[in-house]
């Protein structure tokens, strides 16, 4: 059943909707901008400064594995591909790091206020859910890919171990330790990267449905049509700043998938097709090109959703 503006608003909690999202952006050292004392702003611009410094950081650590003599060959374009990916984290990081404090806070403004006039749509009421349920699949993904590709380092995956420069010359209990921080630096690196992917999503879904609502109350509505238009025509224009909100998040999220993620999938590809690749450099580089061209599908695919949705309420 359709929530109704009177009923469902007094039992719904539109600050609920983005709670999933603001934990984890919060966790993973985002500032949002919405935090009153001075002992929780200083906390998280802390926890901001030590995120981002590891997530540069490991792009540094990383350079230095073409220090060494390196032909061109499979083994230099998987590697050329993982510092794409590592840059393609960097920008996000960064660039969502002085986004966000100025316009999530102000979209979930808008949107709160958009849902409190015109009664939240039915797909609030699991948006939270699947929000939290997304995030933990994209986490786990993450995390099982890392901690299966280091522990083989040393073992089934030989080849991979240049992956751990300047780590991997060591043995016995300090190269334990020094895997150990390794995966931690890339598990903060994942994270920013899932924090990303989950807030383009949310942002995303949140603004098709809106617009697909709309739309459809415009075609129910039509014979109808003068003596609404002024009302619909306001839910229009605010839905449409909301939008420029979403977009100015967005954006650099697309942004960075495909200037990142286009010369990552060539270094892959190229680097598979030389041939020269042993058995597990040729999973590592299957399963990364998986990954990256099923991200920038996602990508695509709802960026074209939106832009339909809203082209096609424009035409009616």
């Amino acid at each position: 059943m359709k929530p109704t503006k009177v009923e469902d608003i007094e039992q719904f909690d539109m600050n609920s909707v983005f709670r999933p999202v603001n934990q984890l952006l919060h966790l993973n050292g985002y500032y949002l901008g919405l935090e009153t004392s001075k002992s929780s702003k200083c906390a998280f611009i802390f926890l901001t400064v030590i995120c981002k410094t590891i997530v540069v950081c490991n792009v540094i650590r990383y350079c230095s594995i073409f220090d060494v003599k390196t032909k061109l060959d499979g083994n230099l374009m998987s590697s050329l591909a993982v510092l794409a990916f590592y840059l393609y984290a960097v920008y996000l990081s960064l660039a969502l790091t002085f986004v966000i404090p100025k316009h999530f806070p102000r979209f979930q403004e808008l949107i709160r206020a958009y849902i409190s006039d015109n009664g939240p749509s039915p797909y609030l009421m699991t948006l939270r859910y699947r929000v939290r349920t997304f995030a933990i699949v994209c986490k786990l993904l993450y995390l099982s890919f890392m901690v299966s590709t280091t522990i083989g380092l040393s073992n089934a995956f030989p080849t991979l171990e240049r992956h751990m420069t300047p780590f991997n010359g060591y043995q016995g209990a300090t190269k334990i330790g020094l895997m150990v921080l390794y995966v931690g630096i890339l598990i903060v690196v994942s994270s920013q990267m899932v924090s990303a992917i989950v807030l383009f999503n949310t942002i995303t879904i949140c603004l098709i449905k809106e617009f697909r609502t709309l739309s459809k109350n415009l075609e129910e509505d039509m014979d109808q049509f003068e003596s609404i238009f002024g009302h619909l025509c306001q839910r229009h224009k605010r839905l449409s700043l909301i939008l420029d909100e979403g977009n100015a998040v967005n954006s650099h999220f697309a942004f960075a998938t495909y200037v990142f993620g286009i010369p990552t999938i060539c270094f892959l590809f190229f680097g598979l097709i030389r041939g020269s690749l042993p058995y597990d450099e040729l999973l590592f580089c299957s399963g990364n090109l998986f990954t990256i061209t099923a991200l920038m599908v996602m990508v695509t695919v709802l960026g074209f959703v939106l832009n339909d949705t809203v082209r096609r309420l424009i035409c009616l």
